[in-house]
């Protein structure tokens, strides 16, 4: 009798490999891979258009068992052919959901420069309010003395 060995790609943490379905079972499987992932990882296996979700239960060697969320049909997997290429984007958000991630962005960095440009007027204001009061005060206070100073010169002459 002749082994199960039917090919399939695997995801494991966002990285894809190779891998081997041997027996399939009404909601599990024994897969194999190079790479065998750790007891209670999630996997995403593929084949053709046919997506298992399953995690890890066990693990021996290269081989591992799936339970699987989803009952799987062996006829199906057997069925599905496998795709020549990949599909062209693997980003399911749709193009309105990214324009409006980049509109929300461009506009977090438009309101950030509005508040480093009013930060930067009000503290300018301040600035020359403080300069402005210090330079009245100074007058005010040298203004006396220097007047005094100007008024015995000026008497002596």
């Amino acid at each position: 009798m002749k082994e199960l060995s039917v090919p399939c790609r695997m995801n494991v943490t966002g990285r894809w490999s190779d891998a081997h379905i041997h027996d399939v079972s009404d909601k599990g499987m024994l897969v194999s891979s190079i790479e065998p992932p750790a007891i209670g990882t999630y996997v995403d296996i593929r084949r053709g258009t046919l997506v298992i979700i399953g995690r890890v239960v066990w693990s021996g060697g290269r081989r591992f068992g799936v339970r699987t969320q989803d009952p799987v049909s062996l006829a199906a997997l057997l069925s599905e052919p496998v795709l020549d290429s990949r599909p062209a984007s693997t980003d399911r958000r749709s193009l309105k959901r990214e324009q409006a991630a980049r509109r929300h962005s461009e506009q977090a960095d438009r309101n950030r420069h509005r508040a480093s440009l009013f930060q930067f007027i009000c503290l300018t204001i301040i600035g020359l309010g403080i300069a402005c009061f210090s330079a009245s005060y100074c007058y005010r206070a040298l203004a006396v003395p220097l007047g005094s100073v100007s008024n015995v010169l000026g008497a002596a002459t």
